[in-house]
């Protein structure tokens, strides 16, 4: 009697697991960009993020309608560690997904506003007399709050189907307006991710691609792996490299779940 229920938990495991394999995993962003897809409508998602310096990125978000969610973000740099935390006025973000185009031609597109990349890249500066000084520089003067860079942005996510499985190609556009509308930062970026079986999946993006092709060294290549659990919690570990800048290596933790 016991084998025989041994047998069936066993069995009922590997069909579960075969459903879900089937259950293509479609994340709302890159590693520091956002795609085309969205969560569906009575679901929310909560996201951990930790990055350089003992930062931390907290967002949630809800989804209204298949095709349409709302949510927050606060972000505290220097939140783990001995100096001293500086949290940034909390956003609010949105997605609206227009189309998953038609069977012959996949492809989704949609809008949304979202803060901009991740860790000190993301930080305004400080502007002084006409001129701009960085977050570091010592004739910086500090203001009471700091402020995340937010804006609008286009992303276009296209799935494409090799070895049996899918893969996704994401591009868009993005367009700082808060706190300060710079048209000259308005930036591209580009990537893919490849499931790696049931559970891991990797990931690959260039972003802050200016029009001015003189800005290179400004550009970012990011890379990273993410481990999903039955579709629920996911984890991933993400490397931002940098022209002549030290690595960056964060952690994000996912976990999504419905009403």
């Amino acid at each position: 009697m016991k084998r025989t229920a041994l047998i069936t938990v066993v069995l009922s495991f590997l069909m579960t697991s075969g459903l879900f394999a089937q259950q293509y995993v479609r994340n709302t962003s890159l590693i520091d960009a956002p795609t085309a897809y969205t969560i569906p409508r009575g679901t929310y998602q909560v996201s951990f993020l930790g990055y350089d310096n003992g930062g931390v990125e907290l967002k949630t978000i809800l989804g209204l309608h298949d095709n349409l969610f709302l949510g927050v973000s606060f972000d505290v740099q220097n939140a783990i560690g001995k100096d001293r935390s500086q949290p940034n006025v909390p956003g609010v973000i949105a997605k609206l997904k227009f189309t998953d185009g038609w069977e012959q031609f996949p492809i989704s597109i949609s809008v949304g506003y979202d803060s901009f990349y991740i860790g000190q890249q993301g930080k305004t500066t400080y502007v002084k007399n006409g001129e701009d000084y960085n977050r570091d520089d010592e004739r910086y003067s500090k203001n009471e709050l700091n402020r995340m860079i937010y804006g609008p942005y286009l992303a276009i996510t296209k799935p494409i189907y090799l070895f049996d499985d899918e893969q996704h190609l994401h591009f868009g556009l993005r367009v700082p307006t808060q706190p300060n509308y710079v048209p000259g930062d308005t930036s591209y970026y580009l990537g893919f991710d490849i499931p790696m079986g049931q559970y891991f999946m990797v990931k690959a993006e260039g972003e802050r691609i200016y029009y001015d092709f003189s800005r290179g060294r400004e550009w970012l290549f990011n890379a990273g792996v993410r481990y999903n659990y039955l579709n629920h919690l996911g984890m991933e570990l993400d490397f931002l490299f940098q022209r002549h800048e030290p690595v960056n290596r964060i952690v994000r933790i996912e976990y999504h779940n419905e009403f």
